[in-house]
């Protein structure tokens, strides 16, 4: 190749002189990778591994050093040599430390390189270390100036060090990365062609793609601490960092390893000059740059795309790198960052709001941008909205909440030590409260068009009308209270009507945006306070028994609270009619009363209530209307009950009252009660009720234990307990004189007299047993005269009853288990050994816990009815009503009789006394007793039946069993009869005729059975005795179709079925109907022609019509095998007359199935057989039953037709 003279010259003047002279370094060699310009999206992804970018040594991490931290060595003439960091360096932005990148990459480039910015040009120098021998070839040419030029030019290589092309070549890629980095910051980074200007560098300086991803990454994370060295954050950064990115064409893996890089290299600059402590402070301006670098790397990564996986991977690598932050930490100083910017979008929302440039989406753009989640967003809305209220009312946008504290800092630095001093500490604390004043704030409201404002931020801050209503509750309320204080005290004061001072309270309301909700729960809360400062006041007064001023405070007080209840009237709300409920709960600590002691609450109480005792004219103390009715306002607001208001006065009045009472009591008991004498005490006693006032409740309980005393006196001092007639008088008096009525004495008397009463009882009963007509009259007088209430007289009655019927129940309880157990069975039961002459006969009994007993102890039973009926204990009681037609005469003479219908009464008898009521029996033995008596009015034949079958449901209700049980053991017996009977029956006669039926209907109304329960014992019994004939038929191994088809026509008859109530299985039912219709079948009894039959076999023995059709199918294919063995056999032997008789019963059994036998025939036999059959004399045989037999036969042998 022959270069221009003039262009070698230069070429080699210029190796000649400064293209070596670099100093050498240790620079990788380069890799034998190939240029791939197929890669879509020229994404340089590195590998592990990779070999450091040129010219910078490697970190101990086998990563990319980001930002150089070597040690410059300025040019020859410079005087001296310093250390520079990369902080210092990158000291303002992204594009300054580019600037700095180039000039410290600058001193480890070549003269040649440095001064030849082209790197191609640079590769065409490289031509100039030429060797000898190419020199002397150049000389020989006939170009004596280029000869000339050549020599001159080696010798100049020659003595520059000669170094060859392979050199300039590793010296053009180690000045890549200072390519990259001027092109950008050249071109910027969102300049259109910045990536594809980028891009060209690799092939110019013939870098390969891993080293070339690795270079584009280091001059990333050199950007990225440029921009983090500036402490101030701007918004504008987050989309000079994406455009970086795509300006170097990096994916994800690239930028995130960028920033662990650029993150561990930052804070190793920044904590060479500043301490950790420093670092702890979060205004210090390199703390903010480390935080500015998480906010920058979290936005970077969240808007790269990144799963959540590989986001907290890479964030958590930055996190460590930045001083060992936790990925939680490192998170919340990111926000920290993001913050501010919202927090200015927002201050810009609430300046443009009426300009109509503001939306929600306007504020969620920005919040995805910074990475605001929503409820932080929430929480900086709510914040917003504040601080526009507060500007809305006039108000600085920041709440100094420091000065609320002023007044109690005096005392926080006071240690006290003992309860004493607690107490002067926190009086003090209240004295400086006391002596504050409302603060006049009624200047502070919501200026005009301010509701149209608030309207519109919190739509643009998407806040919801609760969190509005609640901001602008929390900024007004304290401004609200102070005006309700001032204008409650005022209407207490009474320089404000309560109409007034609702009016100016409903006003500041509206003034201050306020829902009605929010004001009435804050309303009791005034109330209280407004009424809890003259209690607590007063308080004080009764603590040192000042009862003067306790009485006068207590008064002003109640005063204030009509006054507040006034107002609370104007508001007409239900929240407060019930006043002292809801504002003087003293079990609520905020109430008015809350902070008052029990004991404080009755002290003042007792100092009110003693003062309003007042003494006239004559000397007696009382209590005036108006006192009283103050006393009943009081309690209300002490939160004390009534009861409580009623034991003072008790405490009070109550000696006087139980003076006079006594007296009067003493007086009447003395006897000769005339008129004059109870004036005389009515008047006493009424003087003492009425000059305290005292009610009807408070005298009867002081009356009450008067009379009760009174009764015990007369029935202790009269002979056999029941009073004379002059002492009835005496306690009637008495009644009168102390206001009882007579319902209210039945207890005390019954206490007195009851037994006199019962004793009575007993003496009437007497020896029968049997309280007769005479004696009824008599002790109903008794109980008058004894004053004992007509349920209680019952009650003693039935008592008295009951004693007498123990023993006879007893008796009866004793011989049944005599008679029915054995003398081992009742001596476990009773735990005693009875020897055998205890039973009757002097043997053992023979009888066991059932049915059957040997003795009758029927007349017992019936003693016991007739002692129980006879003294009317049994009860009718209504339980409802039914229906009746009723004939009724007509009213004129020849008229028809009219049908009407009439609602009558439902009785129902009930036991009040019962023997297991006074356990006396148990149950076993009292349903064993009733069984008895069943089983004896079924059996007995005597006069006496009709009696005892009238009187089982009494006996049922003496013994105390429910109508359930006692149907329950009817039942029991009732099915025991019929299956014994119905057995019996149908074992001799085989089923059960008129005669047994009505047998069985007379049983069932004698055991009181009901139909449906009859029916269901008589199909039970059936079917146990059809069950159990099944059995033995099955058992006895010699089942015929005869006796298969009879049992089959009985169960039919009986209206029983096979399977469900007999219980034979479904295949014992498919055994029954092969038995029975295999002879039919065989013998030809049975065809296709009476296939009814069939049907009505397999539907009675209950199967489906598929079962039978597969049982006739088995049934004739088995058959017919036998039969073509017959008719081949027969065949072979020449007896053709018997083969053809064979085949005329394969036929038959071929109708059944249309043919399809499912047989296998030779042809030969089958043409042969076939032959002979149609050879046979048809004479007499319809033709078209010929032509059918033919057809069946040949598809039976499987012959085309």
């Amino acid at each position: 190749m022959r270069f221009h003279s003039a262009a070698c010259a230069v070429v080699l003047s210029a190796a000649a002189t400064s293209a070596f002279s670099f100093s050498p370094l240790a620079v990788p060699p380069a890799t034998s990778s190939v240029r791939n310009n197929g890669i879509a999206g020229r994404s340089f992804a590195p590998t592990s591994g990779a070999r450091p970018a040129f010219g910078l040594p490697s970190s101990s991490n086998n990563h990319l050093s980001i930002i150089s931290s070597t040690t410059t060595t300025s040019t020859p003439s410079s005087s001296s040599s310093t250390s520079t960091t990369s902080l210092n360096l990158a000291g303002g932005g992204g594009p300054e430390a580019l600037e700095d990148y180039i000039a410290t990459l600058s001193h480890t480039e070549s003269k040649l390189s440095s001064k030849l910015r082209n790197p191609r040009l640079v590769k065409l120098a490289g031509v100039a270390a030429l060797p000898l021998s190419y020199v002397v070839g150049a000389a020989v040419t006939p170009s004596r100036r280029l000869a000339a030029r050549a020599v001159v030019g080696a010798f100049a290589a020659v003595t520059a060090g000669g170094v060859g092309k392979d050199a300039v070549d590793e010296d053009v890629r180690r000045s890549c990365p200072a390519a990259i980095a001027r092109r950008l910051f050249e071109l910027g980074v969102d300049d259109a062609n910045v990536a594809d200007g980028i891009y060209d560098l690799k092939e110019d300086h013939g870098v390969d793609d891993e080293d070339f991803a690795n270079m584009r990454t280091e001059v990333y994370a050199v950007y990225l601490a440029g921009m983090a060295m500036n402490p101030l954050a701007k918004t504008a950064e987050l989309k000079e960092l994406a455009s970086l990115k795509l300006a170097l064409d990096l994916d994800n893996m690239q930028v995130g390893q960028a920033h662990a890089d650029a993150a561990a290299k930052f804070y190793r600059d920044v904590t060479r000059f500043t301490s950790l402590d420093e670092l702890d402070d979060e205004d210090h301006p390199d703390r903010v740059s480390l935080d500015k670098l998480l906010f920058l790397t979290e936005r970077a990564f969240r808007q790269g795309g990144e799963t959540e996986e590989a986001f907290t991977f890479e964030f958590s690598r930055v996190a460590r790198a930045l001083g060992g932050l936790t990925i939680a930490e490192g998170l919340q100083r990111a926000k920290d960052v993001a913050k501010p910017f919202y927090e200015r979008a927002l201050a810009s929302t609430r300046a443009k709001l009426n300009s109509g440039a503001v939306s929600p989406d306007m504020l969620g753009r920005a919040r995805g941008t910074l990475g605001i989640d929503e409820v932080e967003a929430k929480e900086m809305h709510i914040e917003a909205f504040d601080k526009e209220i507060r500007i809305q009312l006039g108000l600085p946008e920041e709440d100094d909440d420091d000065d609320d504290m002023d007044d109690y800092n005096e005392f926080q630095d006071k240690r006290v030590e003992t309860v004493g001093e607690v107490k002067k500490k926190l009086e003090a604390m209240k004295e400086v409260e006391a002596g504050k004043a409302i603060e006049d704030t009624s200047a502070i409201k919501f200026a005009d068009g301010a509701y149209d404002t608030l309207s519109k931020l919190q739509g643009v801050l998407e806040l919801s009308d609760e969190d509005a209503d609640y901001e602008i509750s929390a900024a007004t309320t304290d401004y609200w209270r102070n005006t309700v204080l001032a204008t409650l005290d005022d209407a207490i004061a009474g320089t404000k009507t309560p109409a007034k001072a609702w009016e100016i309270i409903n006003a500041r309301q509206k003034e201050l945006y306020l829902k009605d909700s929010a004001v009435r729960e804050m309303m009791t809360s005034m109330v209280m306070q407004a009424l809890g400062r003259p209690l607590e006041k007063v308080n004080a007064f009764a603590r040192v028994n000042n009862a003067a001023a306790t009485y006068d405070g207590l008064v002003d007080a109640i005063a204030a609270k009509e006054t507040c209840k006034e107002v609370l009237k104007e508001a007409g709300w239900s929240e407060f009619e019930d006043f002292e409920k809801a504002c003087f709960d003293p079990y609520d600590k905020a109430s008015a009363c809350g902070f008052l002691t029990n004991q404080d609450r009755h002290s003042m109480y007792q100092i009110f209530f003693n003062r309003s005792v007042k003494a006239d004219e004559d000397g007696t103390k009382n209590i005036s209307d108006e006192s009283y009715a103050l006393l009943k306002e009081l309690r209300g607001m002490l939160g004390l009950s009534e009861d409580e208001g009623v034991a003072q006065v008790r405490n009070y009045f109550g000696p006087e009252l139980q003076g006079v009472l006594t007296m009067a009591t003493d007086e009447i008991l003395r006897g000769n009660a005339n008129d004059a004498l109870l004036e005389n005490l009515q008047e006493k006693v009424d003087k003492v009720i009425n000059d305290f006032k005292l009610d009807a409740e408070m005298v009867y309980s002081y009356a009450g234990p008067l009379y009760a005393r009174a009764v015990s006196e007369i029935g202790a001092s009269t002979p056999g307990g029941i009073p004379s007639t002059e002492e009835v008088a005496t306690l009637a008096s008495l009644r009168e004189l102390l206001k009882i009525d007579v319902e209210e004495t039945y207890d005390v008397n019954l206490q007195t007299f009851g037994a006199a009463y019962k004793k009575g009882i007993k003496e009437a009963l007497g020896t029968t047993g049997v309280i007769t007509e005479e004696y009824r009259k008599p002790l109903e007088d008794l109980r008058s005269r004894l004053g004992v209430s007509e349920k209680a007289a019952k009650d003693v009655y039935l008592e008295a009853i009951g004693e007498r019927m123990v023993p006879m129940v007893q008796f009866i309880s004793n011989e049944m288990e005599r008679l029915v157990l054995t003398q081992e069975q009742l001596s476990q039961k009773r735990g005693v050994d009875f020897g055998e002459d205890y039973f009757k006969g002097g043997g053992k009994a023979s009888g066991k816990l059932g049915m059957g007993t040997d003795g009758n102890i029927m007349s017992d039973i019936m003693n016991l009815i007739d002692f129980y009926v006879e003294n009317d204990i049994v009860q009718k009681e209504a339980v409802g009503t039914k229906k009746v037609e009723r004939k009724v005469p007509s009213d004129e003479e020849g008229g028809e009789e009219k049908t009407i219908t009439e609602e009558e009464p439902v009785y129902e008898s009930t036991y009040p006394i019962t023997a297991m009521g006074l356990e006396c029996i148990d149950s076993q033995v009292a349903e064993l007793c009733y069984r008895q008596f069943v089983v004896s009015s079924f059996t007995d034949q005597s006069p006496n039946a009709a009696r005892y079958e009238a009187s089982k449901a009494t006996w049922g209700g003496i013994l105390g069993l429910t109508n359930e049980k006692m149907e329950e053991i009817g039942s029991n017996i009732g099915s025991m009869v019929y299956d014994n009977y119905i057995t019996q029956s149908m074992s001799t006669k085989g089923a059960l005729d008129q005669q047994d039926m009505m047998f069985l209907a007379n049983i069932q109304g004698k055991l009181g059975i009901s139909a449906e329960d009859g029916e269901r014992m008589l199909l039970d019994t059936q079917k146990k005795i059809i069950s159990e004939e099944a059995s033995a038929m099955f058992d006895s191994g010699e089942v015929s179709p005869e006796n298969i088809k009879a049992f089959r026509e009985k169960c039919n008859s009986m209206g029983l079925d096979l399977e469900g109530d007999v219980g034979i299985t479904k295949s014992r039912l498919i055994t029954m109907f092969q038995l029975e219709i295999t002879p039919g079948i065989d013998s030809g009894e049975i065809t296709i022609e009476s296939a009814d039959m069939l049907a009505e076999i397999q539907e009675s023995l209950g199967l489906t019509e598929e079962e039978g059709e597969e049982v006739v199918a088995g049934l004739i294919t088995d058959r017919a095998n036998g039969i073509l063995a017959d008719i081949i056999g027969c065949m072979m032997r020449g007896k053709d007359v018997m083969s053809v008789e064979s085949m005329e019963k394969l036929v038959q059994y071929a109708a059944f199935v249309d043919g399809d036998l499912g047989l296998q025939v030779e042809e030969a036999n089958a043409n042969r057989a076939y032959n002979l059959f149609e050879s046979k004399d048809w004479s007499g045989v319809d033709e078209a039953d010929v032509e059918r037999q033919k057809e069946l036969l040949k598809i039976a042998f499987g012959m085309s037709s």
